[in-house]
């Protein structure tokens, strides 16, 4: 193996401008966050002594600290474990993956499942401590990339959108052209993915001499999402800013003046262009009000956050080392030895796309893959993969579901045993069933269980392998996992015909179901009802939302509490719903009667109904979802 060597005093200079190059972009691009208009800045509109307080820092600083802890064997079931632990964010794809641990769900069905916010920036915001702790190797950077991303976006354009920053940015180490660099990060994500397609666009329309405010219409035009925080526009603004811009102000300027997911796109240039220019390159004029702090908003809490910038890359840099060693990539940080790069094949992107990452690219969202004995990180006994399927990990009171399992032999010897399913009370399910594998022999278990007819918000149910030797019992591994209770409601369409019984596996109301459409068919216009009831164990202030592209009316117990007659921006966010579709009280426990009316004028309806907090909470971390009410 070549040995590359990075220089310990360049490794700091590149991830202390990362960092400084964050904040400058996080702070000038904070208080302008979901303006969708073209913008004007020229500097700061708000300057405080010192950055911002941003998500696009603070959850890596959780991450820094999920290294830490379980060092570079670190996947998305630890940084779920953490984001339980430290994060309280309720903002879209933050709010819908925290209700899903909360239940007992694991990535990457926690950031699948019931999530309208998959396609969206909170993960690659998230890229720059992976390409930080895996310095010259994007592939290790991406994997990393990956696993934080499918905690809160799995099956949606967030993965590849971190993926393709965290590879750019890992190769920025041995690469500073900018267009080999993207060309580097594009090979990390699938050429047909939306994010992709904008980016292949977007550098067309820069070649062919297009200026920067026509590129910006067309990337609107042709990849443009309704919500200011979709993945495909916003990444392609933030590479319009380096495209575009004359040097780094100019640059962070016309990102940021693009509009939309405007602290995102600024704060990853930011990024990008201090790990290339480091701290001194930085212009004093926008680094010196920001200078060495670090500001961690109060919902990030509950671990050693960095003190300031130092701290925060002398503790990359750390990890860093240890990485690059697990890994074995044959990157040495030296003191005292001159940066020397002698990189492998496919470690910049010059060769086809990995099969490793191409392997990441095919997983399904909708499964969750385990390796025995749990804890192991590489070599496993054997490997266990649950897929929930299309519905996902949801089952109504008295339902049947059926879970599909595939066991796998990854020993270097026969092994023999049966595997079982271990149920809550009152459910049924399939007995056990003997097995007899090969070395990476696998066996597909397909079993039907029937829940019973009590509902809960969650069901803790096991997957057991007991393993024989000699004829005897020689020992019991288990792996427990969760499903959530699906939600009964009665439909009615416009025709106003007898009503039928459907089961919600998440929030979304869906009509199609009911009448027995394909995804790709539409519902006529019209007037569409629902009812179910709400059941809640303590009295409490709720906001209930019914988040809907049409017209609304919600019912609770006969009176109407929302009633938005006019078509609005569809929001089905905790924090951010439109006013008009939520209404906040206070609900008795007990059993109530909710009744819904939705309006379908010419597009596909959207309708989803969600019992959150209030704003205003004890500690920080408003309008979080109330796991223990119950619908239907």
């Amino acid at each position: 193996m070549n040995t590359s060597i990075l220089n310990e005093q360049d490794y700091y200079r590149i991830v202390y401008g990362g960092w400084l190059g964050k904040n400058i972009g996080g702070t000038l691009g904070g208080p302008v966050e979901g303006i969708k208009e073209l913008l004007e800045l020229t500097y700061y509109r708000e300057l405080p002594d010192g950055p911002l307080e941003n998500d696009d820092l603070d959850l890596q600083l959780v991450w820094l600290h999920a290294l830490e802890q379980y060092g570079p064997g670190l996947t998305a079931h630890e940084l779920g474990q953490e984001w339980l632990e430290h994060v309280f964010f309720q903002y879209d794809e933050y709010g819908y993956a925290l209700t899903n641990l909360r239940r007992g769900l694991l990535p990457p069905v926690a950031g699948w499942f019931n999530n309208p916010f998959n396609n969206c920036m909170g993960s690659p915001i998230r890229s720059e401590i992976w390409a930080m702790t895996a310095p010259g190797a994007p592939g290790i950077a991406a994997r990393y990339a990956y696993h934080d991303a499918i905690v809160d976006h799995a099956g949606g354009e967030g993965v590849y959108g971190e993926m393709f920053f965290a590879a750019l940015e890992s190769a920025i180490f041995f690469e500073n052209d900018r267009d080999r660099l993207i060309e580097i990060g594009m090979s990390y994500i699938p050429g047909e993915c939306r994010t992709a397609k904008a980016l292949k666009d977007l550098i067309r329309w820069h070649q062919e001499g297009k200026d920067w405010l026509e590129a910006r219409s067309l990337i609107l035009q042709h990849h443009g999402d309704e919500n200011f925080s979709d993945t495909p526009q916003n990444i392609a603004f933030t590479i319009l800013g380096w495209l575009y811009g004359e040097d780094f102000e100019d640059a962070i300027l016309k990102a940021v003046n693009c509009g939309y997911d405007t602290d995102c796109t600024a704060a990853t240039l930011g990024a990008i262009l201090g790990m290339l220019l480091g701290a001194e390159g930085l212009p004093e004029k926008w680094a010196n009000p920001i200078g060495d702090r670090i500001v961690v908003s109060p919902p990030i809490k509950g671990f050693p956050a960095p003190k300031n910038l130092d701290e925060l890359t002398c503790r990359t840099i750390r990890m860093g080392k240890q990485i690059l060693a697990a890994w074995d990539t044959g990157i040495l940080v030296h003191a005292d030895f001159l940066t020397s790069w002698n990189r492998l094949p496919n470690s910049d992107g010059s060769e086809e796309s990995d099969p490793a990452i191409i392997e990441l690219w095919d997983r399904k969202a909708t499964s969750v893959r385990y390796l025995l004995p749990q804890g192991t990180r590489s070599c496993p006994d054997a490997e266990l993969v649950i897929d929930f399927g299309s519905e996902g990990p949801a089952i109504g009171a008295g339902q049947r579901k059926t879970l599909h399992f595939t066991f796998t032999n990854r020993s270097l010897t026969p092994i023999v045993g049966n595997i079982a399913l271990e149920l809550p009370l009152g459910w049924e399910g399939p007995n056990a069933h003997e097995v007899s594998l090969q070395p990476d022999e696998s066996f597909q278990w397909d079993a039907e269980i029937r829940a019973s007819t009590v509902a809960t918000a969650s069901h803790l149910l096991a997957f057991r392998w007991t393993r024989s030797h000699d004829n005897a019992v020689w020992a019991v591994q288990k792996v427990s996992f969760s499903l959530v209770s699906a939600s009964k409601w009665i439909v009615w369409g416009p025709e106003g015909d007898e009503g039928k019984e459907i089961y919600v596996p998440g929030n979304r109301l869906d009509w199609e179901k009911a009448f027995g459409l394909d995804s790709d068919e539409l519902l006529a216009d019209g007037a569409y009802r629902a009812q179910t009831t709400l059941t809640n164990p303590i009295e409490r202030k709720v906001r209930l939302i019914s988040a809907a592209n049409g017209p609304i009316k919600l019912k609770l117990n006969g009176q109407v509490i929302i009633a938005c007659m006019e078509t609005l921006e569809f929001m089905p966010a905790y924090h951010r719903a439109p006013k008009q579709q939520w209404a906040e009280l206070t609900l008795a426990a007990g059993t109530h009667r909710v009744e819904v009316e939705a309006h379908k004028n010419g597009i596909a309806l959207e309708v989803y109904i969600l019992p959150v907090a209030q704003r205003n909470t004890i500690t920080p971390g408003s309008c979080y979802y109330h796991t223990d009410i119950l619908l239907g």
